[in-house]
């Protein structure tokens, strides 16, 4: 069968046209702004899927006017005491939300209320960069506060703020009256305590009258922010440096305490200042997008960006990511040193975004604050210096007016996170080698699990720590928030050389603190539990030595190392002469373990890289544990022992390692032996094979004569099929190695068979030498070059290995493993470290890179699209990424008439059972069916998403309430879906040890009172078992006998039940009698059988229209006799088999 290659001509009739003046500049602009058309129109659907569609927010403008004129028509209140006001307040359902409970004794002064002067909207739904999000989107409405109602002194203890909640609290009584804007609650800015607002959803579902539909499930959120003139309060008196909350005096009193001696307040000082901006900063907003086309689309573009990595919630949203594009539109950047970076207003959406995260990536906030003011400097003022800045705050960046840090409450924890994620996705935009788009706007980053390396869970915070301090506490009313700025610092101090990122954040991730206006503001929630998140750095995150601060530096860093570190802290003097305060980690390679009130997530899985009982040798033991060196060691030497031979005939140019033992992955180890270049080999199959049978023997017989200890036997070879014969080598290390020669001529002498076959009419002969010509190509030189390759990727991610081990563990705890070949699964794993985006950092612990690979089993379209797996980056050119496309959605002449014949000889359905359905393409096979071929199956792979789905949802769950009991879960299979289960006897299994569910009671006991001589009372069935594996043998019966009918599902790893699926295809409940069923049956009585398959042909036949002239003919019928079956299965395991159980009975 060939398939057609040549496709009509066009018409002649047909000619293209020149492209327009319009078309060409379109190009040209494509090529110059975005970095493809793809990514241009990717940007604009994006844009407008996420923006908001403002000709159809109509009932939304009517809501804004109607909140607008009930504002407006708010009369004025007599100045009342506390006590009244708050009673008034509360009669009308409003609990005043003031920032701190009130001292009535200490407050002196009136509570007023005045008719708002101006009311008028705000942000982003006047500029027109609504971004939709899960969470809907919000509308400011801002509300200006009378000056009147404040005195000059209102600034301190808080006066400011308690009047600025009551002033709120009547217009939220007001509210309640009407009907349509009645659903009401307050809520705190940025999650400011001392700045709450009121939010207005809609009352109605009603589309024509309510607006919640336009922000989605999220709906919208119409927000109330008061506001004061500029001029209200003397800007100098609101200095970084100025003290006004003084604990001297009660909150609100008037008491004349020094300020000189007191700390100072930066945070409260900016949380008045920030009142008084809004309208400015909305002018330069609203000016910017008049002048430039694209920044509209550039900030919906940040936001987007922002919200997919949940730093929006982090002070830094998008107010702030618009006004820092303006900053670079202007001309201050040209002072910074660190960064010279600057937009023009000609420039595209995609070309503002990269080069503002450029920006943010790369300046070194912490030397230099940014100032928007004209000239990019601070203003001529003592208080409001740079250093007055940057002696306050963790970020600076310095409105227009050189006085408001508009960073105030961005601390280090979320600017860490801003900078590394800037850093992270800008390399992705460099990234011209494939689409990422996604992973810089559509990926969501914002769960723990998978991102970070590590996660500590504290449950709660301390009631109390020594550094939260009553003069603390005037600055950060909040004491989560402390917690979080402080525990980021002290990290930093303390391992700040092991790691890239450490983020404090809150496990209940929200974007806002909410209550109802008839409740009481919410406590300070120490009860709550807190997330650390830390990437590590794997260069220098598992070194013995922890260097802190030098001998004669800052004394104030070198006591808190050693308060950080106690006893442990002590001067060391280095190589390089330095001296250092160190700290020597106890590290036993396991990262688990659990403290009270604390869980930590890093190491839970290495418990089952290790054996769950008996005795093993320590070779084993060493394999199991993830150490590696004794495999390598004795790999080495008998490298070292081959080549050191003397009397062949050529000389050992190499030893090449094709053992996933030996790429730190992984009883006997495959091995390659290269020799010097001959011209004498022989030209044909057979005579090649008698050569290196004579080759084999006699470097039996020399390794047995030179290498004490060693024991070689030599495997023969078929002579028509070059995979086979090897020589056996036992070392007295106790390592076993397979080993092969390797003459250079083994693929090419395969390949002219296999071309010589297909001249042939035979299709068993060209499918046969299509199987030994990929076994060939496979073994000696596919796997060579994959080990090769996936050791170099080894020693540059030395977590690489564990985590292939730990899914290789996965896979056969849930009976899998023995449907993916080990380089398979390898390749799976290394896609996630090689090409670890979205997430912007390669694992640097196991954990993190098992948790990846389960998502990316997950979610991967193995039907949809081929994973593409390099081990170099970039490795692959665009020409052989669409040779792989090709590989995966077509097929070359050649390969079509392979399948052609194939499909001839097996017959069409057991070809597709047969063909791979995992596509891993790399460098070494474009095909990407090399190490697939054999499996898994569509019915594993669905399997596989399935389990990797659920464990990853259980995982999330266990790190969301702190509860590492039941993880171990995800390494138990569920075993209600198989048609049968066959119970083994434990005692009876070689690796019995292995099992998860390991029971020692099953074993029989050692009568020596001593466990060196433990070895020496096994019984001679124990001893049998350490060299001989009955459930393999059993398998393989199994596999003969039912292989056509059945499917066996086992854990390699001493388990001792064994799953069986029934082919439902072969095995149907109702089919006639014919000789050699290739199952038992049990006749069907006729009166049971109803409809014989005469019956539903015919039917089927009419419903399709056709007709059936044939005469119904009654037939014998059968049904599968379910109890034969499995005893079947039991009577071919007699003795290893203890029952099996079927979930027909």
């Amino acid at each position: 069968m060939k398939r057609s290659q040549e496709a009509p001509p066009p018409p002649a009739a047909k000619k293209f046209k020149a492209p327009t003046s319009d078309e060409i500049q379109a190009l040209k602009e494509t090529t110059d702004l975005f970095q493809s058309n793809l990514f241009r129109l990717q940007i604009a659907e994006l844009v407008n899927e996420a923006g908001l569609d403002y000709a159809k927010t109509g009932s939304l403008d009517k809501a804004l006017h109607g909140i607008k004129a009930v504002l407006d028509a708010c009369k004025p209140l007599k100045d009342l005491d506390l006590g009244p006001a708050v009673a008034a307040l509360k009669k009308q359902g409003v609990i005043v939300p003031f920032p701190s409970k009130p001292d009535a004794e200490a407050i002196k002064y009136k509570f007023s209320f005045q008719t708002p002067e101006k009311v008028f909207i705000a942000g982003s739904y006047l500029v027109k960069t609504i971004v939709k999000s899960k969470a809907g989107f919000n509308v400011d409405l801002a509300v200006q506060m009378p000056s009147s109602i404040f005195t000059e002194k209102d600034h301190v203890n808080n006066r400011y703020f308690y009047k600025r909640a009551y002033y709120l609290a009547v217009i939220a009584a007001a509210l309640r009256k009407t009907e349509q804007y009645s659903n009401i609650s307050f809520e705190l800015l940025n999650k400011d305590p001392r700045r709450p607002i009121i939010v207005v959803t809609s009352a109605s579902e009603d589309k024509s009258v309510g607006f919640g539909h336009l922000g989605g499930p999220g709906g919208v959120k119409i927000r109330i922010l008061p506001v004061i003139a500029p001029d209200l309060f003397p800007v100098h008196k609101l200095a970084p440096s100025r003290n006004n909350n003084r604990p001297a005096s009660a909150a609100g009193g008037e008491g004349n305490t020094v300020t000189e001696n007191l700390p100072p307040t930066p945070r409260y000082n900016s949380s008045i200042l920030m009142d008084t901006s809004l309208v400015s900063h909305l002018n330069a907003l609203h000016k910017q997008a008049a002048s430039c086309s694209a920044f509209r689309d550039a900030v919906m573009l940040g936001k987007v960006w922002l919200n997919q990595r949940g730093l929006d919630s982090s002070s830094f949203g998008g107010f702030l990511w618009s006004l820092v594009i303006v900053y670079l539109m202007g001309s201050g950047n040209k002072v910074n040193k660190s960064t010279d970076i600057f937009l023009k207003e000609s420039f595209s959406s995609y070309q503002i975004v990269k080069l503002t995260l450029d920006f943010l990536a790369n300046h070194n906030f912490a030397e230099e604050p940014l100032f928007m003011t004209p000239n990019g400097l601070p203003i001529d003022h003592p208080d409001f210096s740079a250093q007055s800045f940057t002696k306050q705050f963790d970020c600076v960046i310095v409105d227009s007016t050189g006085r408001i840090n508009l960073a105030a409450f961005l601390n280090a924890s979320a600017l860490n996170h801003l900078q590394f994620e800037a850093k992270a996705s800008l390399s992705l935009f460099k990234d011209l080698g494939g689409d990422r788009f996604d992973s810089i706007f559509l990926k969501n980053l914002t769960e723990p699990i998978g991102y970070y390396d590590l996660v500590l869970r504290i449950n709660k915070i301390p009631s109390t720590f020594a550094a939260y301090k009553s003069s603390i506490e005037l600055d950060f009313p909040s004491k989560r928030q402390f917690f979080s700025h402080f525990t980021t610092r002290l990290l930093k101090l303390a391992i700040k050389t092991r790691t890239q990122l450490i983020k404090v954040s809150d496990v209940n991730h929200q974007p806002s603190i909410a209550w109802e206006v008839d409740e009481s503001v919410p406590e300070d929630d120490e009860e709550s539990a807190v997330f650390i998140g830390l990437i590590l750095n794997p260069a220098t995150a598992y070194e013995p030595v922890e260097q802190g601060p030098a001998s004669g530096e800052d004394e104030n860093l070198i006591e808190n190392f050693r308060r950080i570190w106690g006893t442990k802290s002590s001067l060391r003097r280095f190589n390089d002469g330095t001296i250092l305060e160190s700290v020597v980690w106890d590290f036993d390679g396991s990262a688990e373990g659990k403290q009270e009130d604390i869980s930590f997530w890093g190491g839970q899985f290495t418990q089952f890289l290790h054996e769950f009982g008996g005795v093993e040798s320590r070779a084993v033991a060493e394999k199991r544990t993830g150490s590696f060196s004794a495999a390598t060691e004795a790999f080495n030497a008998f490298s070292r022992a081959i080549k050191g031979l003397e009397g062949i005939p050529l000389d050992i140019t190499g030893v090449i390692a094709c053992d996933p033992g030996l790429r730190y992955s992984s009883d006997a180890m495959d091995v390659l032996i290269d020799f010097e270049s001959s011209t004498k080999w022989p030209e044909t199959i057979p005579a090649l094979q008698h050569m290196k049978l004579a080759f084999y023997i006699k470097l039996a017989e020399l390794i047995a004569e030179k290498v004490s200890g060693a024991l070689a036997t030599v495997t023969k070879p078929d002579l028509a099929d070059l995979s086979s014969g090897c020589l056996n080598v036992r070392m007295p290390s106790g390592y076993s190695f397979r080993a092969r020669l390797r003459t250079g001529l083994e693929v090419p002498m395969s390949a002219k068979a296999l071309k010589t076959a297909q001249g042939t009419e035979d299709s068993a002969l060209i499918h046969a030498a299509t199987t030994r010509f990929r076994n060939v190509d496979k073994l000696f030189r596919a796997i060579a070059s994959h080990t090769n390759r996936f050791q170099n990727v080894h020693y540059r991610y030395t977590q690489l290995s564990t985590t292939v081990r730990l899914v290789k563990r996965w896979l056969a705890a849930h009976w899998l493993a023995p449907h993916f070949s080990d380089v398979a699964i390898e390749l799976l794993v290394t896609k996630v470290f090689v090409d670890h985006a979205p997430y912007p950092t390669a694992p640097a612990c196991a954990f993190t890179g098992f948790m990846r690979v389960l998502e990316l089993l997950w979610k991967w379209d193995f039907e949809s699209e081929p994973l593409v797996v390099e081990f170099e980056k970039n490795e692959l050119s665009t020409e052989m990424r669409a040779q792989i496309r090709f590989n995966f959605t077509g097929k070359t002449d050649e390969e079509q008439e392979i399948e052609d014949a194939a499909v001839a000889e097996a017959g069409e359905e057991e070809f597709k059972k047969r063909k791979a359905v995992m596509n891993l393409a790399t460098l070494d096979d474009l095909t990407g069916h090399f190490w697939t071929d054999d499996g898994p199956s569509l019915i594993v792979m669905k399997r596989v998403k399935q389990l990797a789905k659920a464990s990853l949802k259980l995982l999330k769950e266990a790190v969301m309430v702190g509860d590492d009991e039941e993880v171990d879960k995800i390494f138990i299979t569920p075993t209600e879906g198989y048609d049968y289960i066959i119970q083994l006897d434990p005692s009876k299994l070689s690796k019995y040890h292995q099992n998860i569910s390991y029971d020692d009671k099953c074993l029989p006991k050692s009568k020596s009172k001593f466990k060196n001589l433990a070895a020496l009372d096994k019984d001679p069935l124990q001893r049998f078992l350490e060299e001989f594996n009955p459930v393999e043998k059993y398998l393989e019966d199994l596999q003969q006998a039912f292989g056509e009918t059945m499917a066996f599902f086992y854990d390699g790893n001493g388990c001792d039940r064994i799953g069986v699926l029934l082919n439902k295809k072969i095995v149907v409940p109702l089919q006639p009698w014919r000789v050699n069923l290739p199952y038992s049956v049990k006749p069907v009585l006729e009166e049971a059988a109803d409809e014989t398959v005469e019956d539903i042909k015919s039917k089927k036949n009419k419903e399709a229209g056709g007709k059936n002239k044939k005469e119904k003919k009654k037939r014998a019928m059968v049904e599968p006799d379910y109890a034969s079956i499995g005893a079947a299965l039991e009577r071919l395991g007699l003795g290893l088999v203890t029952s099996v159980s079927s979930s027909f009975e």
